[in-house]
């Protein structure tokens, strides 16, 4: 089917990317957002964090790859084959499978969600005091600038990462990927929904979902940082698609669980 192909140029564009994700989740055992050291569950982490400095230049090589990948994807838009929504999404499964199973980068906020998943669990109004109150591992890993603050976040976040951390419970790398897969979750309502609001739009819809999918920035923060704007973006996305549809009053409520 034309447009549903995959040519030799895009299964080089993925060998690249997939080289610069695997380099951002080799550097990541060293310069990620690491367990506190001393805490990890995985002892075998805290030896490496003498190899910070190695760490940090894989880590920002494979985010020069990884953009470059995504951009030499996008230029085959211009040219007699473009790329098809498999191949498309191919791609985005193998860029993001080594930061899956990689620590967090740039951002510990993912421990933030946990403590105040078990704070609301325990009964704690996360709206008065910040996870210091809570004390214990979860707490440790949240930064210093959060730890008297409230939670910024709505109802139905709090309710998720407290449903989240009543099966993980304090055990910090179930409970990471637990959040990593509902941010998966979530990317993946994306892919779905992207292409109706562009279509609705008068896009292209599978320029749509290189641009507004595959793009570094949702690798890196929505799967890597297991971020809870990948919550957001996709209640959003759903609103959007849902007020353009004909239902706008469906539409605006999904946006108002956004907060």
């Amino acid at each position: 089917m034309p447009g549903w192909g995959e040519s030799a140029a895009v299964r080089e564009c993925r060998r690249l990317g997939l080289i610069g994700t695997a380099l951002l989740a080799f550097g990541g055992l060293s310069a990620g957002a690491l367990p506190a050291r001393g805490t990890s569950p995985m002892p075998g982490l805290d030896r490496l964090r003498g190899f910070e400095a190695p760490g940090i230049v894989a880590v920002y090589a494979g985010v020069v790859v990884l953009v470059l990948a995504w951009w030499r994807l996008g230029r085959l838009f211009d040219g007699p084959a473009p790329p098809g929504r498999s191949a498309l999404l191919a791609t985005l499964a193998t860029w993001a499978t080594p930061l899956v199973l990689a620590p967090p980068l740039f951002s510990r906020d993912v421990y933030s969600y946990l403590a105040q998943g078990v704070m609301v669990g325990s009964g704690m109004d996360v709206y008065r005091v910040g996870p210091a109150v809570l004390g214990g591992p979860l707490a440790v890993e949240v930064p210093g600038a959060w730890q008297h603050a409230p939670a910024p976040y709505g109802p139905a976040f709090l309710f998720t990462a407290s449903s989240v951390t009543e099966v993980t419970s304090v055990r910090i790398i179930a409970g990471i990927l637990a959040m990593r897969l509902l941010a998966l979750l979530a990317v993946g309502a994306i892919v779905v929904l992207v292409p109706r609001l562009a279509r609705a739009c008068g896009t292209d819809p599978d320029r749509a979902v290189w641009l507004a999918v595959l793009n570094p920035l949702v690798l890196l923060h929505l799967v890597s940082g297991a971020h809870n704007d990948a919550l957001m973006l996709a209640l959003l996305v759903a609103g959007l698609a849902l007020a353009v549809s004909g239902r706008p009053g469906l539409g605006a409520l999904l946006v108002t669980l956004v907060r």
